[in-house]
C-alpha cells in the first residue's frame, strides 16, 4: 500500500469510523460492487448505520476540500433549502483520492422536483469563495465546461490571468468579442459555481430536503460562469431549473461560448495562452 497523505481529519467524524488503511481495503473489496455503489462505496458503520467513499484516479483533494467548506456554511444557516454530506475524512493514497462522508438516504430527484433543486441551486449559487482563490477551495485546476475535458489544463492565480487567456482565445481564433470577468468580481465576488447539474447529483432525503451530491465540477470561479452552464442548458435538469434560478446577468456569456466552441477542433485549452501563464508551471 501506497503511502497515505490525509488533508481533511475532521472532529465531527464518528468514533468508530475505520482508519485509512481499513477503509481503502473496503472500497477495493470486490464484494462492494453493487448497481447503488456506482460512483462509490456505502459501508456499514455500525448496526444500520452507513458511511459513503467517493473514491478514483479523477477524484482530488480539492474536491474534498470545497464540499467540507460548503456543508460547514450551510450547516450554519438553519433555514437553507439544501443538504451536503458532511465530510469525515480525505485523504491521498498513491494515485487514487477518497472522500469519507456522511451517507443521506434518499431518492435521486426528477422532474417534478424541479422547483426544490432549483431552490436549492439559488443557496448554492450565493455562497461566496473563503478567499480570492480561483477554483477548488485550496486552490487546484478548475473543473466547467468552458474548458476541453472539463478541466483547465492551468491552475490561475487571478481573475485577470483567467480573462486574459479567454480573450487569448478570442484573438487566436480571430473571433469577435471579448469578456470583462474582472467587474463582476469586484461587485459580486467569486462565487460557487456548481457546474455538473444532472439529475444524479441531486437527491431527496427523508424530510423532502435537496441534498446537493458530487462536487467533483463545483468551484469558486466569477457569476459569468454559471450564466455559462445555464446558457448552454446541456441537461434536462438545467433545463427545467434555468428560469427559476436567479443570479446576476451577464454580458460575457456570448463571448465565452464562442470562446469555448474555438478550443473544440483543437482538442486542448492550450490556445491563446496569456506569456505570463506559458511559462509557468502547471
Amino acid at each position: 500500500m501506497s503511502q497515505i497523505e490525509i488533508a481533511i481529519d475532521a472532529e465531527n467524524k464518528p468514533a468508530n469510523l475505520p482508519n485509512p488503511e481499513v477503509i481503502v481495503e473496503q472500497c477495493h473489496n470486490p464484494a462492494q460492487r453493487t448497481k447503488i455503489n456506482f460512483r462509490g462505496v456505502r459501508l456499514l458503520l455500525d448496526n444500520e448505520e452507513y458511511y459513503w467513499v467517493k473514491f478514483g484516479p479523477d477524484i482530488t483533494i480539492g474536491e474534498a476540500r470545497t464540499q467540507d467548506y460548503v456543508a460547514r456554511v450551510l450547516e450554519r444557516n438553519a433555514d437553507t433549502t439544501v443538504r451536503v454530506p458532511s465530510v469525515y475524512l480525505a485523504f491521498q493514497e498513491g494515485s487514487f483520492g477518497y472522500i469519507v462522508m456522511e451517507y443521506i438516504r434518499g431518492e435521486m430527484c426528477g422532474r417534478a422536483d424541479a422547483d426544490l433543486v432549483a431552490a436549492s441551486v439559488q443557496s448554492l449559487i450565493a455562497i461566496e469563495s473563503p478567499d480570492s482563490v480561483l477554483g477548488p477551495v485550496g486552490g487546484g485546476f478548475i473543473q466547467h465546461p468552458f474548458f476541453v475535458d472539463w478541466i483547465a489544463s492551468r491552475r490561475y492565480k487571478s481573475v485577470q490571468q483567467l480573462e486574459k487567456h479567454i480573450n487569448g482565445i478570442l484573438r487566436a481564433t480571430e473571433r469577435r468579442g471579448r469578456v470583462r470577468l474582472q467587474p463582476e468580481v469586484a461587485n459580486y465576488g467569486l462565487r460557487l459555481c456548481p457546474a455538473d447539474i444532472h439529475m444524479t447529483n441531486f437527491i431527496k432525503d427523508d424530510e423532502g430536503r435537496i441534498v446537493a451530491l458530487d462536487f467533483g465540477a463545483t468551484c469558486f470561479l466569477p457569476p459569468s460562469f454559471f450564466a455559462f452552464v445555464m446558457y448552454r442548458r446541456d441537461t434536462l435538469l438545467a433545463q427545467l431549473i434555468a428560469n427559476k434560478v436567479k443570479y446576476p446577468k451577464s454580458t460575457d456569456v456570448d463571448a465565452m461560448s464562442m470562446a469555448s466552441y474555438a478550443l473544440v477542433p483543437y482538442g486542448t485549452n492550450e490556445v491563446g495562452v496569456p506569456r505570463e501563464l506559458k511559462y509557468r508551471d502547471k
